[in-house]
């Protein structure tokens, strides 16, 4: 009796914490699952290229598409979602795209007057 009641109560604290791991492990979103930074876009979109070997910091406008490449790996963003942040590139990369800390500012968004 006691070890099918502990059975319950491991079950049930294994199926909570679930959820929460998977919010933990999706970085920074909003509620309605839009990440904060922005958005991966489509290679055509972009109308700015960065290497990633020549810098370490990089400045984008509100809503500026870029590609970001590091040796032979690349990826593209849209930054639409908050303005006025900086965070480091690995939180938008995909796993493994740079080992070396590269800031992104992004800049104001041109429609708040603030």
């Amino acid at each position: 009796m006691k070890s099918t009641r502990r059975l319950r109560i491991a079950a049930f604290a294994a199926l909570s914490v679930v959820p929460l791991l998977s919010f933990a492990a999706s970085g920074p979103v909003f509620m309605n699952g839009q990440h904060m930074y922005g958005q991966p876009t489509t290679q055509e979109t972009p109308v700015r290229v960065v290497d990633l070997a020549a810098t370490d910091r990089i400045n984008v406008a509100y809503g500026e598409s870029v590609v970001f490449r590091s040796g032979t790996q690349q990826f593209s963003w849209t930054f639409n979602g908050l303005d006025r942040r900086s965070f480091d590139v690995s939180q938008i990369a995909p796993a493994g795209f740079t080992s070396k800390p590269i800031v992104v500012y992004v800049g104001r968004n041109p429609l708040y007057r603030r």
